[in-house]
C-alpha cells in the first residue's frame, strides 16, 4: 500500500523544518493532524496512485539529494511506515465497531402439543453491552488515540532516521574523497622516497616512514569506503529504494551556523509535546476506564432480556430478565487485575517522564558541546593548519626545507581535516537528536569518534634527513 502525492502536502512544512530545533506547537499540530484526520491516506490498489508516487520519487532523485527530499522520499516509499498507516484504518474500524448497538437475537420454537402444534418467537437483547456501550466506546477511543500517537511517533522517527542517514552518507563521502586526494600525494612521495633511497640520498628509516604512512592511508581509505557503502545501504533502506537506485549526494554538508539558538524551558516543552508521554497518558486513561467498568459491572455481567410470544395466540407475551449469579466468580480477581494494571501503567508513565527529561538534558548538552567542538575545528585548528602549510610552502620555495619535510606537514594535517569533517557531522546529528528528544523517544544513535578510528597521529612523524 502506498500514499498519494496529494496526501503528502501536509508534511511539507514539517519536512522543511525537521532539522531545526522546534520551539512552537507548529510541528506538533501538523503531526497530530496527519495522524488524527488521516490526511496521509492509504492508497488503494489502484496502479495509478502508485505511478504518481513513483513519478514524484523519480523527480526527486533526478537532482542532488537534500535532507528534505530524503525525508519526502522516505514518507512516500518506506514500506514499514506505509504499513504503519494501515493501523489507523484498523483502529478507526475498531472505534466504529465499539459504538454499535449489539445485534438482537431471534429464536423460532416449534413444539408439538396435545391439541396440535405451537409456534413461538423469542426476541433477546444483550443488555450488558447496551448499558456499557458508552464506556466501551470511550475505551476504544483511547486505544485509537494511542495508535494515532504511535503512528505520529513512527513518522517523526522516519524523518529523523532518514535525515541522519543522509548526513552520515554525505560526511563519509566527503572524507573518502579527501583521503583519495591524500593517497595520490602520499603515493607520489613514497615513489620519490624509493628512488632517492636507491641512489643513496635517503636513509632506510626515511624510506620506511614514507612507505608505512602510504600503506596506512590506503588502509584508512579502504575502511572509509567500507563505511561509505554501509551508510549508502542504510539510506537506500530507509528511503525504500532498490540497491541500484542512483543517489546524487552533495559534496559537502552545510556550513555551520554562526550561533546556536538559546533554548529556554526545554524540559517543560518536552513534557507538553512528547508524543510518547501523551501515549502513556492515553494508556493510563484507558486503564482507568477499564477499572471503573470492572467495578460497575461485577454484579450485572451476562445481563440479558428476552421477550417471547406465541404466534397462535398473539395476546400472549412473556418477558424474561436474566443475569449471572456471582456464586463462584464475584469479580474480585478481575478488579484486582485491573487495579494492578493501572498501578503498573502509572509507574511506567512516571519512569518514562523521568527518562524523557534526562534525554532532553543529555541531548541539549551534547548539542552545545558538539557545536563548540565543530566551531573549534573551524575557527582554530583548520586556520592554524592552513597557516602552517602556507609557511612551509614558503620555506620550501626558499629552499629552507625539502620535499619530505613538506610532505610530513601534510601527514600531520590529515587528522585535523578528517576530525573537522566528523565534528561537523556530529553537530548536525546532535541537532536531530535534540529535536527528537523534544517530540519522542530518541532512536538516533550518534557516533562521536570524530575520525578517531582512522587516526594517523602515530604515523605523522616528520621525515628524517
Amino acid at each position: 500500500m502506498n500514499i498519494t502525492i496529494k496526501s503528502c502536502t501536509l508534511l511539507a512544512a514539517l519536512l522543511l523544518t525537521a532539522c531545526a530545533v522546534p520551539t512552537e506547537q507548529t510541528q506538533m499540530d501538523l503531526v497530530q493532524q496527519t495522524a488524527k484526520t488521516q490526511q496521509l491516506q492509504l492508497a488503494s490498489a489502484d496502479p495509478a496512485l502508485r505511478t504518481e508516487a513513483e513519478q514524484e520519487i523519480s523527480r526527486l532523485l533526478a537532482k542532488p539529494l537534500t535532507a528534505e527530499n530524503a525525508s519526502r522520499i522516505a514518507v512516500l516509499n518506506n514500506p514499514e511506515f506505509l504499513a504503519a498507516l494501515a493501523s489507523l484504518a484498523i483502529s478507526k474500524a475498531d472505534l466504529t465497531q465499539a459504538g454499535l448497538l449489539p445485534n438482537p437475537g431471534l429464536r423460532l420454537i416449534r413444539s408439538r402439543e396435545e391439541d396440535g402444534y405451537s409456534t413461538e418467537l423469542d426476541f433477546s437483547l444483550n443488555l450488558f453491552s447496551m448499558i456499557f456501550l458508552s464506556q466501551n466506546k470511550a475505551i476504544a477511543s483511547q486505544q485509537a488515540e494511542q495508535q494515532q500517537q504511535q503512528v505520529a511517533l513512527q513518522l517523526l522517527d522516519l524523518l529523523t532516521q532518514s535525515r541522519g542517514a543522509f548526513i552520515e552518507a554525505v560526511a563519509e563521502q566527503q572524507r573518502f574523497r579527501y583521503l583519495q586526494t591524500v593517497q595520490e600525494a602520499i603515493d607520489a612521495s613514497a615513489e620519490l622516497a624509493n628512488r632517492m633511497y636507491q641512489v643513496g640520498n635517503y636513509s632506510e628509516l626515511q624510506q620506511a616512514r614514507q612507505l608505512k604512512f602510504a600503506a596506512e592511508i590506503r588502509l584508512q581509505l579502504a575502511k572509509t569506503q567500507q563505511q561509505q557503502q554501509q551508510n549508502l545501504e542504510r539510506l537506500h533502506l530507509l528511503l525504500g529504494l532498490a540497491a541500484d537506485a542512483k543517489l546524487q549526494l552533495p559534496e559537502y554538508l552545510p556550513a555551520l551556523p554562526t550561533t546556536v539558538p538559546v533554548q529556554d524551558q526545554l524540559e517543560q516543552q518536552a513534557l507538553t509535546q512528547r508524543l510518547d508521554l501523551q501515549q502513556a497518558k492515553s494508556r493510563l486513561a484507558q486503564l482507568e476506564l477499564e477499572l471503573k467498568q470492572q467495578k460497575n459491572s461485577r454484579f450485572v455481567r451476562g445481563l440479558s432480556a428476552e421477550i417471547a410470544g406465541s404466534m397462535q395466540h398473539s395476546v400472549e407475551r412473556e418477558v424474561a430478565l436474566g443475569f449471572e449469579l456471582p456464586v463462584f466468580d464475584s469479580g474480585d480477581a478481575r478488579i484486582s487485575k485491573a487495579e494492578a494494571q493501572y498501578q503498573q501503567a502509572w509507574w511506567q508513565a512516571k519512569a518514562q517522564q523521568q527518562k524523557a527529561l534526562s534525554e532532553v538534558r543529555q541531548a541539549w548538552a551534547f548539542y552545545q558541546s558538539s557545536y563548540q567542538i565543530a566551531r573549534h575545528y573551524q575557527d582554530q585548528l583548520i586556520p592554524l593548519a592552513q597557516k602552517i602549510n602556507q609557511q612551509n610552502v614558503l620555506r620550501y620555495n626558499g629552499m629552507l626545507i625539502g620535499v619530505f619535510e613538506l610532505i610530513a606537514d601534510t601527514q600531520a594535517q590529515v587528522d585535523t581535516v578528517t576530525g573537522q569533517m566528523m565534528a561537523q557531522r556530529d553537530f548536525y546529528l546532535s541537532e536531530l537528536r535534540l529535536q527528537q528528544s523534544l517530540w519522542g523517544s530518541p532512536s538516533l544513535q550518534l557516533t562521536t569518534d570524530s575520525a578517531a578510528s582512522t587516526s594517523t597521529s602515530s604515523t605523522a612523524s616528520p621525515a628524517g634527513h
